[in-house]
């Protein structure tokens, strides 16, 4: 019986399944953090909304952009997509060359 209570803590824990805004505020700063990280971009700011994909995924996706910082890059703007895992915290990085959120 004792597998059951830290099963059942382990799930409240996760913040997606939190239901306080600021619980929804404070894993929203965690996947921005991480993308921003990840994107190894300087001056790296989100540039879109994030984008939850619920379900057994609990992936979010979000549009990062910055300057590249490698000295071939000459200071270029880059555009990069982040895909942030929930479950294992961790954040993927893809060229999104050309990619443009819209803002409403």
């Amino acid at each position: 019986m004792r597998f059951v209570p830290a099963f059942a803590l382990l799930f409240a824990a996760t913040p997606a399944l939190a239901s306080s805004p600021d619980a929804w505020a404070a894993f929203a700063g965690e996947v921005k953090a991480a993308c921003v990280a990840a994107s190894e971009l300087k001056d790296a700011k989100p540039a879109s909304s994030q984008l939850l994909f619920p379900g057994t995924h609990q992936q979010v996706a979000m549009l990062v952009t910055g300057i590249y910082p490698q000295p071939h890059m000459k200071g270029k703007a880059g555009t990069v997509l982040c895909l942030y895992d929930q479950k294992s915290a961790t954040a993927q990085i893809s060229e999104a060359e050309g990619w443009a959120a819209v803002q409403p």
